[in-house]
């Protein structure tokens, strides 16, 4: 006769049977505004064990606040990886977030006077809620505690900047279900990480912050850290990301063991961003680029490479772009390689359509359909192009849309030419690399 025993669900009146060490903190002392993984698997990892208690606001109505709750603000993150030549394999059950709600419920709040920080995601939801959040302070004649700012500032607080830097999803269905029963217990709110996770805030927030510098949270230069990491680890994302998926890639550990793809995204990195960053310490950008290509590399973990290119676009904005610029304006034509990364990125986005009934866009490879996340407004432009558009219409379209970019590309010499030219050859043939 055989029995069937359901496994408990993650609680905290069942960590010390499970050998959980108990560091939940005595007090609720801070507010984060979002919970995407950047936050939950990346921000409240690191803070976690610090005496840090989080008060956690749903900004975008995922159910994410009711399941928290649900677990006593509990949620393990499995990490795995390699450090140096040595596979890691952990599980951390963060204990940081105390409460959740929803951005409707917000009022609550003024029952938490203590709070002396807050974190805001990058989304317009999360800078709403934060916004208001300042206003309910002022009106109950509470501080303002200072805000740590993933994208946006917001009005009435002092803001800094803060960059978020890890490789953190939730897991999906299958794993999940999986890794719950190696663990031999339930947990809704899954997460799975690479070992490499950095938070670093800007240097005059370090005497609003109750930690000082570890190996995961630095105060320095902001601007400079976002500039390493936009320019090479976000570079190389970009260089991988479209160009692999129409070749065939789901991966990031697929492009880089793609034959060709390898040595076009090696090239890309020799020939156009190195010699872009010939201002910065060297020994500096051959650390960022050898650990970035490990992360790319990492075995353990399926990182699809669409989900590890969320916000591409942004991405490119923000980083390669002024690479190709810089480069363009140096050699009087288009770098090729980050100019072809850009095509192949017009090509994957041209075929993005909405999905009505999960309000996703997606992008379809033969049978396989994937979500493309983006800024919603981008893709909507988008969706009004194709990718089997004449080249030249495609390109200048494209290009053209200072919606999409801020300023118009055409306008950078020969970019436009090149452009349509490898979306020509990319129309003849999926798999073409330069």
């Amino acid at each position: 006769m055989s029995m069937e025993f359901e496994m408990q669900r993650l609680k905290p009146d069942m960590m010390a049977r499970y050998e959980i060490e108990d560091h939940r903190p005595a007090r609720v002392n801070a507010v984060e505004f979002g919970t995407s993984e950047a936050m939950l698997a990346t921000v409240n990892r690191l803070i976690d064990g610090t005496g840090i208690g989080m008060v956690c606001i749903e900004t975008d109505e995922n159910g994410y606040a009711a399941r928290l709750n649900a677990q006593g603000g509990l949620y393990t993150i499995v990490i795995r990886g390699y450090q140096g030549e040595e596979p890691v394999r952990r599980e951390q059950v963060v204990q940081c977030v105390l409460d959740a709600c929803g951005a409707a419920d917000m009022d609550d709040l003024t029952g938490y006077p203590n709070i002396a920080l807050g974190f805001v995601d990058t989304t317009e939801a999360a800078c709403e809620a934060a916004a208001r959040f300042v206003t309910m302070r002022q009106a109950a004649g509470l501080s303002v505690p200072p805000l740590m700012c993933l994208g946006s500032f917001v009005e009435g607080a002092e803001c800094y900047p803060v960059l978020v830097d890890s490789l953190a999803f939730r897991s999906e269905p299958d794993e999940a279900a999986k890794l719950c029963a190696e663990m031999n217990y339930l947990d809704d709110m899954l997460y799975i990480a690479e070992p490499y996770a950095r938070l670093t805030l800007d240097a005059p927030a370090r005497e609003y912050f109750p930690i000082q510098n570890t190996e995961n949270i630095q105060f320095a230069d902001i601007d400079r850290a976002l500039r390493l990491k936009r320019q090479i680890f976000d570079s190389g994302i970009f260089l991988m990301a479209a160009a692999g998926w129409l070749n065939g890639c789901d991966t990031l550990r697929d492009c880089m063991n793609h034959p060709r793809l390898r040595q076009f995204i090696g090239e890309g990195f020799t020939r156009e961003i190195l010699p872009a960053l010939s201002d910065m310490d060297r020994a500096t950008v051959e650390r960022q680029v050898i650990e970035s290509f490990e992360r790319y590399e990492n075995p353990l973990n399926r990182n699809r490479v669409l989900r590890a290119a969320d916000n591409l676009l942004e991405r490119f904005v923000r980083g390669p772009l002024a690479l190709l610029r810089q480069l363009g304006d140096e050699t009087f034509e288009p770098p090729r390689h980050l100019a072809f990364a850009l095509a192949a990125t017009i090509m994957l986005y041209a075929g993005a359509r909405l999905n009505p009934e999960t309000g996703i866009y997606e992008v379809a490879r033969g049978k396989t359909l994937e979500a493309l996340h983006d800024a919603p407004e981008r893709l909507e432009i988008f969706a009004t192009l194709a990718h089997d558009m004449p080249p030249e219409t495609l390109a200048y379209a494209a290009l053209a849309d200072r919606e999409l970019w801020g300023e118009d590309l055409r306008e950078i010499d020969g970019l436009e030419a090149r452009v349509a030219l490898d979306i020509a050859a990319m129309q003849r043939e999926p798999s073409y690399l330069p």
